[in-house]
């Protein structure tokens, strides 16, 4: 199998998407401490949902009781949780399937810092490396920074190579790390996070690799198969994924950091950028026909890993999972409704 892109490649892209899109942070870069004008414009640029909302919940960011100076904490998600934009789980509903506090979901097992409380105390605002947003206390764990850095830039780690795998009371998702302890015949024995604190379990070698996947069209495929039939949920909430986390999570298995939305992903992504806009429906099945495959497929809202100029595969709403369809999918033609293409072969 021909490789595509060597680690080093993969981390000079992570290092060009990070300089070119603002949602992309280094944790181990962040300052170990923000004062309050900052936290406050953080906060107040935030995405809140298009509806009235009760006054209680505004007031439950606690805006009034910031510190000048707040001292940022280390932590780690214990179980996989969505991260909201307001601290409250009402539910905001625009469309049947679009519930707008839901900002992403977070795997287990992701490092994040903390940067303020609720003032309920039961929800911590927190920034990830893609992400920044309310979750609520329980599903976190505080850690020192050695231990966040041990999740973040382990060794040695595993990736899981399958989606949402079943442990202990949360699922695993495609692409998510873990420190590696020691190497056995069958499973390896990992670091993971618990209500306890850092503990050691085991993972059998049949759901992970050692390190990043190789970076080839055939891995990009397989991954991109095994998604099939995942539940489409918004945000990825409830065990299910949407079209952006797809991508996210296929590509993180190989090393790369993309964006979480799918406007941002449309921005940065790619080793090559096609714009379709102004393109009448016969010249974007021209440009298709003659670009090399899988690639990335854009348009308004809506993310697609193309396998070939007619097929292709997503986390499709209408559908409710993930589907391998054609570009006339569920009896809509997506043709004429394609922004962009980004080339993820030389």
């Amino acid at each position: 199998m021909e490789t595509i892109l060597s680690m080093e490649e993969i981390n000079n892209e992570n290092l060009r998407m990070h300089l070119e899109e603002e949602t992309l942070i280094y944790l181990n870069q962040y300052p170990k401490d923000i004062n309050r004008k900052k936290l406050l414009d953080m906060i107040g640029k935030d995405f809140t949902p298009n509806f009235p909302i009760d006054k209680n919940i505004l007031e439950n960011r606690n805006l009034k009781k910031i510190p000048e100076t707040i001292l940022i904490e280390n932590a780690i998600t214990i179980k996989r949780e969505t991260l909201k934009y307001l601290p409250t789980n009402d539910e905001f509903y625009s469309s049947p399937i679009i519930e707008e506090n839901i900002a992403t979901v977070l795997p287990y097992a992701t490092p994040i810092l903390i940067l303020h409380h609720s003032l309920d105390q039961k929800w911590y605002y927190i920034q990830s490396s893609f992400y920044r947003g309310w979750i609520l206390k329980e599903s976190i764990l505080l850690i020192t920074e050695q231990e966040r850095l041990l999740f973040e830039k382990p060794e040695k780690f595993l990736v899981i190579t399958s989606p949402l795998i079943p442990f202990h009371d949360t699922y695993l998702d495609l692409g998510t790390t873990f420190p590696i302890l020691g190497i056995h015949d069958e499973f390896y024995e990992i670091f993971i996070p618990t209500i306890e604190g850092i503990q050691i379990d085991i993972l059998s070698k049949d759901i992970c690799n050692f390190g990043y996947l190789s970076y080839t069209k055939e891995n990009i495929l397989t991954l991109a198969y095994k998604c099939i039939g995942i539940t489409y949920e918004w945000g990825g909430k409830n065990n299910g994924i949407d079209c952006s986390f797809l991508i996210y999570s296929i590509f993180k298995t190989f090393g790369f950091l993309f964006p979480r939305d799918t406007k941002n992903q449309e921005k940065v992504i790619g080793l090559r950028k096609i714009n379709l806009k102004g393109k009448t429906e016969l010249e974007k099945k021209e440009i298709l026909d003659s670009i090399s495959y899988p690639a990335i497929l854009h348009k308004a809202g809506h993310i697609l890993l193309a396998i070939s100029s007619t097929q292709i595969i997503h986390a499709y709403g209408d559908a409710k999972k993930v589907i391998l369809s054609s570009l006339n999918c569920y009896g809509t033609n997506l043709y004429p409704l394609l922004t962009s293409i980004s080339c993820i072969i030389k």
